[in-house]
């Protein structure tokens, strides 16, 4: 099982081929759960069971991202640091740019 970012319910090529990897299970289990968890953070806790985003919720997402790259900088190794800032650079830039393709849409991370 993996955790990605994609749109569910998806209008047109764009949305259909939008699709962002985060982790696989056992990669969030052990390197963003322990993050999570210290943190006290809420909605990328419940990014393993699916979470659906309006824009909205967007900036709450990215205020909980920057946090879990803070506490990766002091709490894990640099191979495993750089896969998370990677996959968090990745929400940061492409899932504003699925906000900005239609009113309304509704992005997935599960």
């Amino acid at each position: 099982m993996s955790i990605s970012v994609m749109i569910l319910d998806a209008k047109d090529e764009f949305e259909k081929k939008f699709f962002i990897p985060i982790a696989t299970e056992s990669f969030f289990q052990e390197c963003w759960e322990p993050a999570i968890e210290e943190l006290g953070l809420k909605w990328t806790k419940v990014f393993p069971v699916g979470i659906d985003l309006v824009e909205e919720d967007f900036p709450l997402i990215i205020d909980e991202l920057s946090k879990i790259k803070d506490w990766a900088k002091d709490n894990l190794p640099e191979n495993k640091q750089l896969k998370i800032f990677e996959r968090i650079e990745l929400i940061e830039s492409e899932v504003p740019r699925a906000f900005t393709h239609r009113d309304g849409i509704v992005v997935f991370i599960g």
